[in-house]
């Protein structure tokens, strides 16, 4: 297909109120992170050219399948395929970590591990006493070796797989967990909150205000609702030359997690795919 205007890459927009395929298509050139909407029974596969947002310039794209949601994202509505997607999560997630833990069966029983929640992505919530830092350096972990692999960190209230190639960092401002891609280009970092008493609607846009803080723009790309709770991603219109931010939020028991992945420009695919490894691994554990 031919592509000439920027807008939705250069392809005509789904129908009005039809489910849409959300494809996502990096442009390495100018760094710009481009999500295409096609009918839902379009394959990612077949947008193989599209028109950069950023610009304005036609490349040739390895196109990311973001799964099927609904046209109308501001209503909530969400079709069964991005449901599905997301139900899925929690059992992929589970996989992972059951291969992990046989991976590392050998080497005995350490796990990484943290140990108290920590506070809210906004420095006003650690004055105001509500959540605690996490304490202490966590316990030395049995790390799996060699490519493709992966490492099980299991904190007090979350577990998550550490990928080949990354490591962990010195969590900053009050974060539970930090790890980044050795040799940089990507980092993700951790933030539990203990606050029953927030609503998730409320933390959901608190997380907005902090995401557009950071990053400039911030809007709300998935919603679903899953086994462990509603599944929320928040992520930013970089412009060219500018990093991708994209935050999961979720909420088990008193706990409210907001987890931030930061991808540069110059990423490398390796980066790029821990950082999607890490949000996808992710699984609230509320005790």
């Amino acid at each position: 297909m031919e592509v000439e205007h920027a807008q939705n890459g250069g392809f005509p927009e789904p129908l009005a109120g039809e489910p849409v395929r959300l494809v996502r298509c990096r442009h390495e050139t100018c760094g710009t992170s481009n999500r295409v909407r096609v009918p839902r029974a379009l394959p990612a596969r077949a947008v193989r050219r599209i028109v950069c947002e950023g610009c304005r310039q036609p490349f040739a794209c390895e196109a990311d399948d973001g799964g099927v949601v609904a046209a109308d994202l501001a209503s909530g509505s969400w079709s069964q395929g991005r449901a599905w997607k997301y139900l899925s999560i929690p059992l992929a997630a589970a996989a992972v970590i059951v291969a992990l833990i046989l991976i590392q069966g050998s080497g005995g029983s350490d796990q990484r591990s943290g140990t108290t929640p920590a506070p809210s992505p906004t420095a006003n919530d650690a004055e105001a006493g509500r959540s605690q830092p996490a304490g202490g350096a966590p316990a030395s972990g049995a790390a799996a070796s060699g490519h493709g692999t992966a490492e099980l960190v299991k904190g007090s209230s979350y577990t998550l797989a550490l990928p080949d190639g990354w490591a962990r960092t010195e969590p900053q401002n009050g974060a539970t967990f930090a790890a980044a891609a050795q040799g940089g280009g990507a980092e993700a970092t951790l933030f539990v909150r203990n606050d029953p008493n927030m609503s998730f609607p409320e933390f959901e846009s608190q997380s907005l205000a902090t995401l557009r803080q950071v990053a400039g723009s911030a809007e709300v790309t998935d919603r679903a609702a899953a086994p462990t709770g509603t599944i929320v991603t928040l992520a930013s219109s970089p412009k060219p030359g500018s990093p991708d931010y994209e935050v999961m939020l979720r909420a088990s028991g008193p706990y409210r997690y907001y987890l931030a992945t930061t991808v540069e420009p110059d990423a490398s695919k390796s980066a790029t795919q821990g950082a999607e490894l890490i949000r996808n691994s992710f699984v609230p554990v509320a005790p």
